[in-house]
């Protein structure tokens, strides 16, 4: 259980944090984590942010449900629940510098190449989705930040808006649910955490409340530019704190 001070502290983050989740479809554990990673150990923040989303998520993807195209994420969900269970053992069992330190380089150059306009023709939808969400399913169940494989998958396929928004929230929803059983086995989730995080629950709907309401507001190209600055941004937040400079 955390102390009412630090209760504050992340609520405010949460609050940020689940705006941009409601703005983009993505983003919640891009901008929490870094945030929270200053003064709560990675296996406090990282389960706290998986219990946070399972509320989150269902809530936007109620908003967002009939923009999912569940063909489409089938793929991505089976793929990304087999990555998930390797990404909760990295969890309990690596170094999370040296995690950190890999995504974020990774995730930058993908990014930048992205910024820049380049794509990879991918014409099997399907076959590719198994490597990207494998990778995702890696990353959320080790360090909770399972977005970057996936906004850039659909970035480089140049889904539409509201389905790329949509899917995400519905990918997201399915892997942060089947990720909770993996951290309660892993000795990860403890009832005083899901206390903790219950708190936490009214700052996670007004923000993405806000977000929801922004997201009809913001066109289509400003929409991508967000969510790649975002990526940008986590992914030099990993190199920094993996090098001991945040």
């Amino acid at each position: 259980m955390l102390d009412s001070n630090t209760l504050i502290l992340t609520a405010g983050i949460i609050l940020l944090a689940s705006t941009v989740k409601g703005l983009t479809g993505f983003g919640f554990a891009l901008t929490s984590l870094p945030l929270l990673s200053i003064f709560l150990e990675p296996q406090i923040a990282v389960p706290m942010i998986t219990i946070c989303s399972v509320f989150l998520d269902g809530y936007t993807l109620y908003e967002a449900r009939q923009d999912v195209r569940y063909r489409e994420i089938v793929p991505l969900v089976v793929s990304g629940i087999v990555g998930m269970t390797f990404g909760t053992y990295v969890l309990v069992s690596l170094d999370s510098r040296i995690i950190k330190l890999v995504i974020g380089v990774v995730t930058v150059l993908f990014t930048i190449a992205s910024i820049k306009g380049l794509r990879w023709e991918i014409k099997n939808t399907s076959q590719a989705s198994i490597p990207v969400g494998l990778l995702s399913g890696l990353l959320g169940g080790s360090i909770s930040i399972s977005g970057p494989p996936i906004v850039l998958f659909f970035n480089n396929q140049n889904v539409e808006k509201k389905t790329f928004r949509a899917n995400l929230i519905a990918y997201f929803f399915c892997l942060y649910v089947a990720t909770v059983p993996a951290y309660f086995y892993g000795d990860l989730i403890t009832w005083g955490l899901i206390r903790s995080s219950l708190y936490l629950v009214p700052a996670l709907f007004m923000g993405a409340s806000i977000g929801i309401w922004l997201s009809h507001k913001v066109d289509e190209t400003l929409f991508k530019r967000i969510a790649l600055l975002l990526i940008l941004v986590t992914g030099l937040m990993a190199i920094l704190t993996a090098i001991g400079l945040v």
